[in-house]
């Protein structure tokens, strides 16, 4: 739960699996070969594919096979590519990534119907899920980290998500959190897939005109990156150097807007590390089905700031080139 750098890496990952197919484009393998069906938010996205990564790694290290659907943000296409993996091809577990879990009943319901377990990223624990990660921690860790910096007095401009579940509870931490600091003056924005950058571009650009250089302490908080790369070309265009800008995932194009200021502070999440955890789930599953216990996987994000960045970079060399 990227443009430039982010295709680029994300078009090197589809090249590096050991299959990658959309639903419709054959089976599972015949041969005894297990399968996992990957239905993703969006899979060019840099947190995306760093998830598809980390499943891609434990699923090969155990002699599966990948296959990845890209939904582009679309519920319908996410319960499609359930369904379709459930019965026409077979798969031997699936993988969702960032929809919220009420609304993939129609896919959970055919999963279940196949006795297909089924891992999800950042969605909640329901029937027919026997594993997730934690969708609200690096929300809690980006508001707390960001009114450490920013203080409790002035104008945030909030672009959120609600249709995807990681965006969704990072949305929920950040609504509870300011609303114990009555000195902010929030104003929230819903961006769209496709079209995150330039709704993040146009949405602070409006934003902007009604908030003057100097009139108070102004930044902009993305619910992800993109959005927050948009509003980084907002403040470029507009010639504005007096608002801070915050986000969450750290792909490599935020991380190298970190380096070049112009992203105040970002939220690494370690999604490869969640992929991974999500595809042992499913192997572990496998393996002993009757004592398997439903589990939420909590991986910790890492604020980066100008202050930890070429230390960040050091621990995490791929960060900028995955």
């Amino acid at each position: 739960m990227k443009r430039m750098l982010a295709v680029v890496a994300a078009a090197g990952l589809a090249l590096s699996m050991s299959a990658c197919t959309d639903p419709g484009a054959g089976s599972g393998s015949d041969d005894g070969t297990k399968t996992v069906g990957v239905v993703a938010l969006v899979a060019t996205d840099a947190l995306n594919a760093a998830v598809i990564k980390g499943v891609t790694k434990v699923a090969e290290e155990n002699g599966w096979e990948v296959h990845v659907t890209d939904t582009n943000g679309s519920v319908e296409a996410a319960n499609a590519a359930m369904i379709t993996y459930s019965t026409t091809q077979k798969m031997d577990a699936i993988a969702v990534m960032a929809f919220q879990t009420p609304a993939l009943q129609a896919g959970l319901q055919s999963a279940i119907a196949a006795d297909i377990p089924v891992v999800s990223w950042g969605g909640e624990l329901g029937n027919g899920i026997i594993a997730t990660t934690s969708a609200r921690q690096v929300g809690q860790d980006s508001i707390d980290a960001l009114l450490e910096d920013f203080g409790d007095e002035g104008a945030i401009l909030a672009l959120t998500y609600h249709t995807g579940v990681l965006c969704l509870y990072r949305g929920y931490a950040f609504d509870d959190t300011v609303a114990q600091h009555t000195g902010l003056d929030v104003t929230r924005n819903e961006v769209v897939i496709p079209g995150q950058v330039e709704n993040g571009t146009a949405y602070t650009s409006a934003w902007l005109a009604s908030h003057p250089k100097g009139s108070e302490p102004l930044a902009v908080w993305g619910s992800w990156d993109e959005p927050a790369i948009g509003a980084v070309a907002a403040l470029q265009q507009s010639g504005r150097d007096d608002v801070w800008v915050y986000s969450i995932n750290g792909g490599p194009q935020a991380l190298q807007a970190v380096k070049d200021g112009t992203i105040r502070q970002v939220v690494w999440q370690d999604g490869e590390a969640e992929g991974q955890g999500m595809m042992q789930a499913a192997v572990d599953y496998l393996d002993d089905p009757a004592s398997w216990q439903q589990k939420s996987i909590d991986i910790a994000g890492v604020v980066v700031t100008a202050d930890n960045i070429d230390q960040f970079l050091a621990d995490h060399p791929d960060a900028l080139n995955p």
